[in-house]
């Protein structure tokens, strides 16, 4: 398990976007290296490798992330998307959220002293100046990508809601191929556990998903609750795009009854 000392987390919300520009990862790093504030050359290279082995690990630009990105009308909607693939690239964070902020919802905040002490678990070797790295760069990500909220020494959070498009790239992202699946991959997977996302909120959004012809059915029959993904993610992302919701208010605001 490796370090995770630079998050770029602020930069990334502004850079990403334009990653649709680029027709490969070499390109799109001249870039970062251009435009990442730092003075030291060494840095931005550094930095721009970063942010690149998060987001495009495969080295490609002709991704999900990079359309979904360059479509997003507010930074509310990208947040959960780069905040899944910090921690898809990032098992330290991935491990903060499964076994520390996960485990501490009920009591809705951890201490800075409790991340330290979690983090010395599974680096015990590192010095004090890398421990401060490390805290600052997960507190960042929490709250830049607003999943929680830095009070002083506290990490604060809650389960909550997020937006439909965040919503339809990370489901796509979770389950990127056609298919029947259980409502239980949502509720016992990243979607609750990395990203805190209201239950209830996220069976909405499922028929709404639904309602905009992305799912193709929705069965909740007793035990038995699934729905059916009708398209890949590439083809759900372009087909949400090419017909957004036109209005707001007529998406669900209660969950969905039961189908055959």
């Amino acid at each position: 398990m490796r370090t995770f000392a630079n998050d770029e987390t602020a930069n990334a919300l502004t850079l990403i976007p334009e990653a649709h520009r680029f027709t490969d990862a070499q390109a799109f790093g001249a870039f970062l290296r251009e435009r990442l504030p730092y003075n030291s050359v060494s840095t931005r290279q550094r930095r721009a490798s970063y942010i690149i082995e998060r987001f495009f690990p495969d080295g490609r630009l002709d991704s999900p992330l990079a359309y979904y990105a360059a479509r997003c009308l507010s930074s509310e909607d990208l947040k959960p998307a780069l905040f899944y693939h910090v921690l898809k690239a990032e098992p330290l964070v991935a491990r903060v959220a499964e076994e520390l902020i996960w485990a501490a919802v009920p009591a809705g905040q951890v201490e800075r002293e409790q991340v330290r002490e979690f983090v010395l678990r599974y680096l015990p070797e590192i010095g004090p100046s890398s421990q401060a790295k490390v805290l600052q760069a997960l507190f960042n990500t929490y709250a830049q990508l607003g999943i929680a909220i830095v009070d002083g020494t506290l990490l604060r959070f809650a389960i909550h809601p997020g937006t439909l498009p965040g919503f339809l790239y990370v489901l796509t992202a979770l389950l990127p191929r056609p298919g029947m699946y259980a409502f239980e991959e949502l509720e016992n997977g990243p979607m609750r556990r990395w990203l805190l996302w209201d239950r209830e909120w996220m069976h909405r959004q499922v028929y709404n998903l639904r309602d905009l012809g992305i799912i193709s059915k929705v069965s909740e029959i007793g035990t038995m609750r699934q729905f059916t993904l009708r398209l890949d993610q590439p083809g759900a992302l372009q087909q949400y795009f090419a017909h957004p919701p036109q209005d707001a208010s007529l998406l669900r605001e209660t969950p969905g009854t039961g189908e055959a």
